[in-house]
């Protein structure tokens, strides 16, 4: 099933939701390379999710232009540059169409290679016949320092709330789907101006209880964790790979569990499950580690293994469903009232069994679960939950949750 971000990306410069000033450069751009100029080239830059690269091809769309885009993992080869790319970009396209030649990330410029890649950038600057377009999180890298007297600015940033709202529920209309009001409303705040943020999680809380909205809360937009999983994924890049883990304040544990979950969403070979799954081990021997020890040096290991680690088990054998929210994070939305329950059961009884509560939970609520289910039988249930409020302070919630937590275990 195509996710809903790729379903609803514009086609046409009108089409982008927000920044309007931007959207207008893009215009004149587009009309001065269709009536014969060679405009300087222009620099997309903004935060992640704002549209960025959509607005990219979409100028190229409405203008009948081809395309030729390079993303961060082909600056690593300065040589393929130039032997490639250069002379597509002083020659006409097929048919002697326009070609937008487009820099994407160009902000992650590898430091092994940027050297030799910056060289070749800048002579397809200084030579291109074709429209250049460079897009970038952070104009202000120290890796394309070298271009920014070279290129013209397109400022992208955060859409307001409101229309990233009426984008949802625009959404919703036309997917014929039902979101509760106050759950769209904050999707549209929390993420700050995401969309591509906002439609992930408007698809994930798609028939999901409101409970699980608070888990979502806990992804970075800056380094949004749909994104993070591109790069890991896709890249094949131990240093890519890596940088996106750590360029960002998502946490070890979330980032762990997303990439767990999905890598039989994205790798087909045997060899790279394996691999992967073996590095995600060790990684999450280390998280255990570095809570237990309280040395979080550990963490800087488990970021390598469960980010470079799995990138590069990638052997080119891959499957393209879409991301799947991690499973175990679900259940722990979906049981939070039960255990929540449970814990004030075990605290109540901390006092009369002189147990840990981790004790109490783990040993001897099986047996009061068995006595609960007994007594029901030969008392019924009315004499069964007054005995337990009269003996133990326990009310029929909790006693409730007794019976059905441990069918979830």
């Amino acid at each position: 099933m195509q996710p809903l971000y790729e379903k609803y990306t514009p086609f046409t410069l009108n089409g982008i939701v927000g920044n309007r000033p931007a959207v207008q450069k893009l215009e004149t751009f587009g009309a001065a390379v269709n009536g014969g100029a060679r405009p300087r080239p222009i620099m997309i830059h903004g935060p992640s999710g704002t549209g960025k690269t959509t607005a990219a091809h979409a100028l190229a769309y409405v203008n009948g232009f081809d395309i030729i885009e390079l993303g961060a993992n082909d600056y690593r080869d300065a040589d393929s540059l130039q032997k490639k790319l250069l002379p597509a970009t002083v020659s006409k396209g097929l048919f002697s169409k326009t070609s937008l030649v487009i820099f994407d990330e160009i902000d992650e410029l590898s430091a092994k290679f940027d050297s030799g890649a910056e060289s070749v950038i800048t002579q397809i600057v200084r030579t291109a016949k074709q429209p250049v377009v460079f897009i970038a999180n952070d104009y202000w890298s120290r890796k394309i320092s070298f271009l920014r007297e070279k290129v013209d600015q397109v400022d992208f940033k955060r859409v307001p709330k409101d229309e990233i709202l009426a984008l949802l529920k625009r959404i919703l209309e036309k997917e014929g789907a039902k979101v509760d009001e106050s759950t769209i409303e904050e999707i549209a705040k929390r993420n700050n101006g995401d969309i591509r943020g906002a439609i992930n999680d408007l698809e994930i809380m798609i028939d999901a209880k409101p409970e699980l909205l608070e888990n979502l809360g806990i992804r970075d937009r800056k380094g949004e964790i749909f994104q993070i999983l591109d790069k890991i994924f896709t890249c094949n890049n131990f240093d890519m790979a890596r940088n996106a883990a750590n360029t960002n304040d998502v946490s070890m544990d979330m980032l762990f569990n997303w990439v767990n979950e999905n890598v039989p969403n994205r790798y087909a070979s045997k060899s790279s499950l394996s691999e992967s799954y073996d590095n995600l081990a060790k990684a999450s021997m280390f998280l255990e580690n570095a809570e237990r020890t309280k040395y979080y040096g550990y963490m800087r290991y488990s970021s390598v293994l469960m980010s470079a680690g799995v990138a590069i088990a990638n052997r080119g054998i891959g499957t393209y469903k879409m991301y799947a929210f991690p499973s175990n994070i679900k259940y722990l939305s979906k049981t939070k009232k039960s255990r929540d329950a449970i814990n004030s059961v075990a605290k109540k009884l901390m006092p009369m069994l002189h147990a840990h509560k981790r004790d109490i939970i783990n040993d001897f609520l099986p047996l009061l679960k068995a006595m609960i289910e007994k007594a029901s039988e030969q008392m019924g249930d009315d004499e069964m939950l007054q005995e337990l409020e009269t003996r133990y302070g326990l009310d029929k919630d909790e006693v409730k949750a007794i019976r059905e937590y441990y069918k979830l275990r």
